[in-house]
């Protein structure tokens, strides 16, 4: 037998352990490998939306891949602690530290190309699906289906490496021990984990004011970033202490914990906890993460028609404005030069301000006859005082309340008696500022209370490939903020702040969540199969006393339910109260519908895992 024959045998022999982490393993390079297809796209090298999605997405291709690494070092290490005394006997046996070495880097290099070729072919079949999410949320052009030449050369060079890499750093840890201590491997006794009673209370009290907060609706000012703290540092020492605490306290109620199968379940518990503490902390809060981002983002998709503007752009000259002109030519002068046939749309406007509490917040003051003039939107006549409302697109994003009489003020901000009644309150006119309508009697009484001003407005079709131009023409028309005497805003530019980029750093952050959920798992099964051998043992001395095989799968299931549902269940009620700290409305149902996903995915995880594991405990008891 050759040496990499016997590489290969090792590898096939221990295919329990290695499954997990060449499953794992082959979906972060499939998340990898469709992400590098989706930023090497031809169709996306040009375009102002097309490069910042590339450039989201290679951050999130550098966060997958350092994770990739953490996480590969991590599996690496729990085949090493689970094979401790096959490396002893084979170091007593006379192989060589060279040797095993060699063995080591093998065995994880056929895992990793494995893992590899299945990403790739994964990523292969997966990438439509993928590039149609993708082109969905990003609200972008269809994406055809290319040879990723470039994506493939990243994805097996990056990884090979990585995999040979992290082979070769993990021999230092077989290195750095004695055979004795690397034959008795897992037999070592751990002690019972001792939790610090100050940091156990520590953490519940900064969850508990964390949540007190949100629900008295102190959620102003610096509140959020102080709840957003205290949520973190509380669901770490929560993990790392207070449960670990509260399962100890638990062992101190005689009646329940010496009864049947608990006194199993609750002393395994302890140990798991503490072993996976940080795991839980990491997915918790990224699960809450991407859970509450999930409804707010359904919540933008599903208000931004009532946020459109009547123009695809709007250009409001206020007096003294010396560039308008200039303005005006720059703006023209780009859409015709990027091929957008417009029809320009001017209206003579007044610019008012009125009194709001401590503010004084400006609106378009505008006759009726000039509204019906250049909205198709029909209005029946207005009686003298009375007024039509028209909030901005930003007031309406910023849940602004809406005034029901305005109390006007004159050109030097003071109260000018004049009030108006907003009879009624509509959807957005224009982005640039609130429009208030009037019949033409109290304009021509009211207009000279503020000052005189220009509205322009541009309509054309396909606004949304004008983000380039738009983003271009906003740079150049405020310069350095020094001379303003206008307001200038386009469509595409307010779509892509309120829909587009929240929606791609949803679709990064949801696929980098299941990443995470995965390895999370898979961490877990690491965990239980690297101490089989030793809950075989300890099952079977429990079956000598009268332990039932129906107890045992009950202690078995407790534990790993709790597991796996444990900073699921954190991350949900994290969820409900970031959503009540943000006073998010309409979101419980993709709120819903995203926990819902993910708990079917952790539960398939959790069946998949309970069948495996029981499996090899029963079978260890029925052998003689």
């Amino acid at each position: 037998m050759t040496f990499l024959q016997f590489a290969y045998k090792n590898v096939t022999r221990n295919k329990r352990s290695y499954l997990a982490f060449f499953l794992s393993s082959a979906f972060s390079v499939l998340i990898f490998f469709t992400f590098a297809m989706f930023i090497f796209h031809p169709a996306l090298t040009e375009g102002y939306l097309n490069n910042i999605a590339r450039k989201g997405l290679t951050a999130a291709e550098w966060m997958i891949f350092i994770f990739s690494i953490l996480f590969v070092l991590y599996s690496v290490n729990a085949f090493l602690k689970s094979r401790n005394k096959e490396f002893g006997i084979l170091l007593i046996q006379g192989i060589t530290p060279a040797q095993l070495r060699v063995l080591v880097t093998a065995e994880n290099m056929m895992i990793g190309t494995f893992s590899i070729v299945a990403g790739i072919i994964g990523g292969l079949i997966f990438s439509k699906t993928f590039f149609t999410i993708g082109v969905y949320i990003l609200e972008m052009d269809a994406l055809p289906l290319y040879m990723p030449w470039k994506a493939l050369g990243i994805t097996i060079c990056g990884f090979l490496l990585l995999f040979f890499l992290l082979s070769q750093f993990t021999i230092f840890f077989i290195k750095s021990k004695t055979v004795i201590l690397l034959i008795k491997g897992a037999e070592n006794m751990k002690p019972e984990p001792k939790p610090s009673i100050l940091l156990s209370i520590s953490g519940v009290a900064c969850l508990v004011m964390g949540y007190g907060m949100v629900v008295k609706g102190n959620v102003h000012s610096y509140m959020p970033f102080l709840i957003l703290i205290l949520t973190i540092v509380g669901t770490y020492f929560f993990f790392s202490q207070s449960s670990i605490w509260i399962l100890r306290a638990v062992k101190k109620w005689k009646g329940f914990y010496l009864r049947g199968k608990n006194v199993i379940w609750i002393s395994d518990l302890v140990y798991r906890l503490k072993d996976n503490a940080r795991l839980f902390f990491i997915v918790s809060i990224i699960s809450a993460v991407a859970f509450t981002a999930t409804g707010v983002l359904a919540v933008y998709k599903s208000t931004v028609g009532a946020m459109d503007s009547a123009y695809e752009m709007e250009y409001l000259s206020f007096e003294g404005n010396l560039k308008e002109k200039q303005h005006l030519h720059d703006i023209e002068h780009e859409l015709k030069q990027n091929h957008f046939a417009f029809t320009r749309y001017d209206m003579s406007v007044s610019y008012v301000r009125y009194k709001r509490g401590d503010e004084v917040p400006p609106v378009i003051l505008m006759d009726q006859e000039t509204f019906q003039k250049h909205f198709s939107m029909s209005m029946n006549d207005l009686k003298n005082g009375e007024s039509i409302y028209f909030p901005s697109t930003y007031e309406v994003k910023d849940k602004t309340e809406f005034p029901k009489q305005l109390d006007l003020l004159n050109k030097k901000n003071e109260l000018a008696n004049q009030k108006l009644e907003v009879k009624e309150t509509k959807k957005p006119l224009i982005s640039v500022n609130s429009v208030l309508v009037v019949n033409e009697t109290t304009y021509k009484k009211l207009h000279k209370l503020g000052e005189s001003t220009k509205l322009i407005g541009y309509k054309f079709k396909n606004w949304k490939d004008s983000l380039g131009i738009s983003q271009s023409l906003t740079n150049k028309l405020y310069g350095d903020y020094s001379d303003v005497h206008f307001q200038f805003d386009a469509k595409a530019s307010t779509h892509y702040m309120t829909v587009q980029l929240p929606s791609l750093s949803l679709f990064i952050g949801l696929f980098i969540a299941i990443v995470f959920f995965t390895a999370a798992g898979s961490f877990l099964y690491f965990r239980l199969f690297t101490d089989l051998e030793e809950d075989q043992k300890r099952y079977r001395s429990l079956a000598k006393i009268g332990f039932s095989e129906e107890e045992m799968s009950q202690s078995v299931t407790i534990q790993l339910a709790i597991l796996f549902f444990f900073p699921f269940a954190m991350a949900v009620l994290h969820t409900v109260f970031a959503i009540r700290a943000g006073d998010f409305v309409n979101v419980t149902k993709p709120v819903l519908l995203t926990i819902g996903g993910f708990l079917a995915f952790q539960l398939l995880f959790f069946l998949m895992v309970r069948f495996s594991y029981l499996k090899k405990i029963k079978s260890f008891l029925t052998m003689k």
